[in-house]
């Protein structure tokens, strides 16, 4: 008994005291990252320009469902016509280098990308309308909720087209060079 005494009021070490000290500043600071707000006033204005917001976001996203939906038709015909057309017919040669409705497949591919924020932007708006007609805080948190993710999907993918575009880039300025190169030293390009 008289040893467990003495342990516990032995000094700690220094790593232990290092370690209680960053989790007393993690703590500190998550607590300050997240804010609590008790009420927030939805005022007239407010309720405004968000049941405003509400109506266009509908309109945007309906819109971009419609075109999502040719777009993806459009696609799968340009799958059939081509898979039934000689790329030869293309002004290509018969040795193409992928198969012809690929092309198509892109379409349908850019449709269904495009599909994921056009329903988060349509939850938003649908979601928001219903918030302020019956004063509901969980129906606005979901709204927002929806408005973020459809802000974040469309950050990543631009994101990613960036860096396609950069990689493009260097890729065309090798292949401009490695074939300069060739024509410079007289061997086919």
């Amino acid at each position: 008994m008289n040893t467990e005494n003495q342990e516990s009021m032995a000094p700690q070490s220094e790593d232990q005291n290092h370690e209680n000290l960053e989790q007393q500043i993690l703590a500190t600071e998550s607590e300050q990252a997240k804010p609590e707000v008790k009420n927030l006033e939805i005022t007239g204005d407010i309720n405004a320009h968000l049941t405003e917001a509400g109506k266009w976001g509908s309109f945007l996203a309906i819109l971009g469902f419609v075109f999502v939906g040719l777009m993806v038709m459009v696609g799968f015909v340009v799958s059939i016509v081509f898979a039934f057309l000689p790329s030869a017919a293309l002004g290509g040669s018969p040795d193409f280098p992928f198969p012809t409705f690929l092309f198509g497949l892109i379409y349908v591919v850019m449709g269904a990308l495009y599909f994921l924020p056009l329903l988060y932007l349509f939850r938003f708006s649908s979601r928001v309308k219903q918030a302020l007609k019956y004063q509901s805080q969980e129906k606005l948190s979901s709204a927002f909720q929806n408005l973020k993710a459809h802000y974040r999907f469309i950050g990543i993918l631009m994101i990613v087209v960036l860096a396609l575009y950069v990689l493009m880039f260097i890729v065309m300025i090798f292949a401009g060079l490695f074939a300069g190169m060739a024509g410079f030293l007289g061997m086919p390009a």
